[in-house]
């Protein structure tokens, strides 16, 4: 049991906390490497060191905002394939693209390397999730069997059109809703949550948001998320974990959120 949890375990739920990591595979699936325009920064060594000593098997990781290369991220998308390299089997990379600018040439060299899927961040780099550009990534994506996590969080608020427009368009797309559209969950709930290949991914959600989510969508659409480095692993874990527990799931259910329902798509 991860060193985190004795905060979180009492008389009431201590048996259901052995039976959840008696054999669960926790995977992140949104965490960052790099560096931000806000000063945030988190190397490749300081994330494996935080993901071992809360038992994170493994965890999506795409670039900050990075001020380094706001047009292509080709510098800091390298970063992201060092660290796949550098500690294999525990980083799943995903490359970040910016729609206003020409990405034809970094998706065919991020595809080339393996990469599984790209970020896109509707308000740092200034575009419509369902722009005309935005569209051609996820066509893209799409045709290339890759996974498209998009931030649907902080800076943003009536997205669930969008995020139906796509998903509408491209029935076939694999899509991450990066911190659940919290800003307009209960639109999105009712716009997207039925359709087949979304998950809704609980990284910043607060206690409430995570209840409406575990009431009113399938749980095998929700996938834990962290946000680091804005959010720890243990903070995610706890308030995921607690909040099921508080909701009668099962340690079943609950070990399907924290890295079965994100694993399949990559396996």
């Amino acid at each position: 049991m991860p060193s985190w949890s004795r905060y979180s375990v009492t008389s009431e739920n201590i048996g259901i906390y052995d039976q959840i990591f008696e054999k669960v595979e926790v995977i992140d699936c949104h965490t960052h490497i790099g560096i931000d325009r806000d000063g945030h920064r988190l190397a490749a060594h300081q994330i494996i060191k935080q993901m071992d000593r809360e038992s994170v098997n493994m965890a999506i990781v795409f670039p900050l905002d990075d001020p380094r290369d706001q047009k292509m991220f080709h510098e800091p998308n390298d970063e992201i394939y060092s660290a796949a390299n550098t500690y294999p089997g525990r980083f799943i990379p995903f490359f970040r693209l910016n729609p206003n600018f020409d990405w034809k040439d970094e998706f065919k060299l991020r595809l080339s390397q393996g990469f599984k899927g790209v970020k896109l961040h509707p308000r740092s780099q200034n575009f419509k999730l369902a722009s005309a550009d935005a569209m051609r990534i996820y066509d893209a994506c799409q045709k290339h069997n890759l996974v498209v996590v998009v931030h649907a969080g902080f800076g943003l608020e009536k997205i669930a059109d969008d995020l139906a427009k796509i998903i509408k368009r491209f029935a076939k797309l694999r899509l991450i809703i990066g911190h659940s559209a919290f800003p307009d969950l209960d639109n999105t709930i009712k716009k997207v949550a039925k359709s087949e290949n979304v998950l809704f991914d609980t990284s910043t959600c607060k206690i409430f948001d995570l209840i409406d989510l575990m009431k009113n969508v399938d749980l095998n659409k929700i996938a834990y998320g962290s946000d680091m480095p804005y959010y720890a692993h243990d903070v995610a874990l706890e308030g995921l974990i607690d909040t099921a527990i508080t909701m009668g799931l099962t340690a079943g259910q609950i070990r399907k959120m924290l890295g079965s329902n994100v694993a399949k798509w990559f396996r």
